[in-house]
């Protein structure tokens, strides 16, 4: 989900039309990727329809299979306990160009949680439940304990010698 007010009209204007789907490769599409992904695969691979609304929104969900390396210590198997990352991000817009914000779905209406305001810890922002587990199957052999969401701001990055910020999201 995202805001484009150069895809803002007004309904009266055509005839009440409110929303439209439209081939996602016609507009502009941020560039999320999953940096630490194990296969070296980027793109998304099936563009779906994106749904434009008359206020700007533009909702865009392609389907996703993401694969990411995990480092496993099993020292203490079998109960041991596992934390995977998964860190999402831009692949060429920094943090001055782009605000990533949560979306969380709740009962069939979406709310917005803005990460920039949930300030944990300097530069930080957390979300506990960061991950829609509606599709979710329980394992039998281990289960999930925590999906929280951090949304990481680093102001080291530079370009010309001036701070840069470039902001991620990290799923652990």
């Amino acid at each position: 989900f995202w805001y484009d007010y150069k895809l803002k009209w007004e309904p009266d204007e055509y005839g009440g039309v409110q929303m439209l789907h439209v081939p996602s490769d016609h507009i502009w599409r941020p560039d999320i990727v999953l940096y630490n992904n194990a296969d070296g695969n980027f793109e998304v691979t099936l563009a779906t329809k994106a749904t434009l609304h008359s206020n700007g929104l533009v909702e865009w969900k392609p389907p996703a299979i993401y694969k990411s390396s995990c480092e496993i210590d099993v020292e203490f198997f079998p109960f041991d306990e596992q934390t995977c990352v998964m860190k999402f991000g831009s692949w060429t817009y920094d943090g001055f160009q782009q605000k990533p914000e949560w979306w969380m779905q709740e009962q069939h209406r979406t709310e917005m949680v803005d990460l920039r305001h949930i300030e944990e810890l300097e530069n930080t922002s957390i979300v506990e439940i960061g991950v829609d587990l509606t599709e979710f199957y329980m394992s039998v052999e281990w289960d999930i304990l925590a999906v929280p969401a951090v949304r990481l701001v680093n102001l080291e990055a530079k370009y010309n010698f001036i701070p840069i910020p470039h902001s991620n999201g990290v799923l652990a």
